[in-house]
């Protein structure tokens, strides 16, 4: 019994690593904002998608400006970003998705309350808004 159990666990755990990976994998790979030191590097890590922002300094060291994991929780994708300027991560619900883009809301944070990602061929395109204030980030895949 405890070995029935054991390896439904496992094939839990593995179905919501492949949900992930079908709905969001192509986030993975390298991202680089355009015409900027900026990136986005997105790997699958155990059963989520996980990514760091960071910029590429003049000296070539990198200032991480945040970490984001790609979770699902019962039957629901989250966006959790992690920011040096907050307590603890936060929160998004990812709302809608198909093959190229998702939207991940969360009413209740100050800024921002959207997260949108598109992708556009090579290209992705990063919004993150309140309602009133509104900033977009264009990224090229790299590999």
């Amino acid at each position: 019994m405890r070995k029935i159990r054991w390896a439904l666990i496992l094939s839990m755990v593995v179905q919501a690593a492949l949900a992930q990976q079908k709905e969001f994998g192509w986030l993975v790979g390298s991202w680089q904002e355009i015409e900027k030191a900026n990136f986005e590097v997105w790997k699958v890590v155990g059963q989520e998608l996980q990514a760091e922002s960071y910029e590429l300094l003049a000296d070539g060291s990198k200032k991480v400006s945040e970490k984001i994991r790609l979770t699902k929780k019962a039957n629901s994708f989250f966006y959790v970003p992690d920011v040096p300027h907050n307590q603890q991560p936060v929160e998004f619900k990812i709302t809608s998705f198909n093959a190229t883009s998702f939207v991940a809301e969360n009413p209740q944070h100050d800024f921002p309350k959207k997260i949108t990602y598109q992708l556009d061929g090579t290209k992705m395109k990063a919004t993150i808004s309140d309602g009133s204030k509104i900033y977009s980030y264009f990224f090229q895949k790299l590999k």
